[in-house]
């Protein structure tokens, strides 16, 4: 692990937004008017901005989040931590206020989920608790897998799912990322040309886009909190669902294992027996799918992250788009 992994050294998208007291007991003010005892930033994330509240009494810490990207997804947010609050541990939502009127961002007063990101754990190295945790994490990602729409799109506010566009799908779509400059640029002639040459003889092997169910978008170590619980270690709480769509399970199998490459074997094996644990079977070519999914995603990454803006996630992207071409065979 000499090289950063698992976005350990990705630049934000946006600024934190600064918090003072004043502002933190106005955002507080229709969910509680216990005074602050102290409050912190939490710096983990790549756009949202989140602080850790104490309170002065015996009322447990509350977490402010803002969200920075489109206030659209804090309502989507909520409704999707309603829909599995039964099945997959999410932390609650106890007030949201998306009318922009106290604050000129969206923002949720949640609870606050005490541990620490599993990605902390997976670069530890501790072989037991990692292979926990991720088989653990396979297992909510069959439960998620299970939960099905009638189509594939993106969800509304009230998970009300819109068909993917034409220009929207899989091959159209990747094609149209590569057609851009920008990407063309980051990865350079020869690297874009055999990326689409890759999807293009490949693309017949993703699944059909309205055989759909609940897909977080985002599923990976650095959103999934844990802790220790009785001596052993345990998801305490799946976080950052707001690009969650109705798409494929393969999608986020892509997105965990996408350093896999850099890490123990183990680490991929425990996790696919966690998604197969209940007797569900992954299909024969389901790793070239999930990878060719994922080259989707760090395509995406690649357009909203030139490295003249933010170099370091930049050349991370690429580099696992390279590694993905590299290894195509063996998967």
């Amino acid at each position: 692990m000499d090289e950063p992994i698992l976005k350990t050294n990705w630049e934000r998208f946006k600024a934190h937004v600064d918090l003072d007291k004043a502002a933190i007991e106005k955002l507080l003010s229709p969910y509680c008017k216990i005074p602050v005892k102290s409050f912190s930033l939490l710096s983990e994330g790549c756009a949202n901005t989140n602080y850790k509240i104490n309170f002065h009494d015996d009322h447990p810490p509350v977490v402010i989040r803002i969200y920075m990207r489109e206030k659209s997804a804090l309502k989507r947010e909520v409704a999707i931590h309603h829909l599995i609050s039964n099945s997959v541990p999410v932390p609650k939502h106890y007030y949201s206020d998306d009318s922009c009127q106290l604050y000129p961002h969206a923002y949720s007063i949640m609870e606050w989920i005490d541990g620490m990101l599993m990605r902390e754990i997976v670069l530890s190295g501790n072989e037991s608790a990692i292979s926990e945790l991720v088989l653990e994490a396979g297992q909510y990602l069959d439960q998620l897998r299970c939960i099905k729409f009638d189509k594939g799109g993106f969800f509304d506010e009230q998970l009300s799912v819109h068909p993917f566009a034409e220009d929207e799908k899989y091959l159209p779509y990747v094609l149209s990322l590569l057609n851009n400059d920008s990407i063309n640029k980051s990865l350079g002639e020869t690297l874009s040309h055999s990326v689409k040459k890759l999807v293009e003889q490949n693309a017949y092997l993703l699944s059909d886009p309205d055989n759909a169910n609940l897909t977080h978008a985002d599923y990976d170590p650095a959103n999934i909190m844990v802790k220790k619980i009785q001596g052993k270690w345990k998801i305490a709480a799946i976080l950052d669902w707001e690009f969650a769509y109705a798409g494929t399970y393969l999608m986020d199998i892509g997105l965990m294992l996408r350093y896999s490459h850099k890490l123990p074997g183990y680490y991929e094996t425990r996790f696919i027996e966690g998604i197969e644990a209940n007797g569900f079977k992954l299909p024969y070519t389901w790793k070239k799918q999930a990878k060719l999914l994922d080259l989707l995603c760090l395509l995406q990454l690649t357009y909203s992250n030139p490295s003249s803006e933010r170099p370091h996630l930049n050349k991370d992207v690429v580099s696992l788009i390279a590694n993905t071409l590299d290894n195509w065979d063996s998967y």
